[in-house]
């Protein structure tokens, strides 16, 4: 990819070669640092872009493996989702539990009187 090149150009940093360097600038007739920065941004902005188009596809992807497994093999679709749940491995106390809900359950307050405030 050219834009990590392209930042290094505009960081005036010396990896990147000079052969590089020149055919860069001139493969994009790059002649003052703003032109630079605009077309840094442009190009982030389409790596954005075909980022996002890439997160679409695979949701799509995983929509349409997901409607044909239903359709084909209902208990195995509905297998993949008990799968999917995380174990939990350092499970707190009972007393613990006891207690964190005893905080919170045992603090009385009136709604009424918050809404007069």
């Amino acid at each position: 990819m050219e834009l990590p090149a392209l930042v290094e150009i505009r960081r005036d940093n010396r990896k990147v070669m000079n052969i590089k360097r020149t055919r860069l600038l001139k493969k994009y007739n790059i002649e003052r640092t703003e032109e630079l920065d605009q077309l840094i941004e442009e190009l982030e902005q389409k790596v954005s872009a075909k980022a996002l188009r890439l997160s679409r596809y695979r949701k799509r992807q995983n929509q349409y493996y997901q409607n044909k497994l239903f359709r084909t093999d209902c208990k195995k679709f509905y297998n993949r989702f008990r799968q999917t749940y995380p174990s939990v491995n350092n499970a707190p106390g009972k007393e613990e539990l006891e207690n964190f809900w005893r905080e919170i359950y045992g603090k009385k307050f009136n709604i009424m009187e918050r809404r007069a405030e």
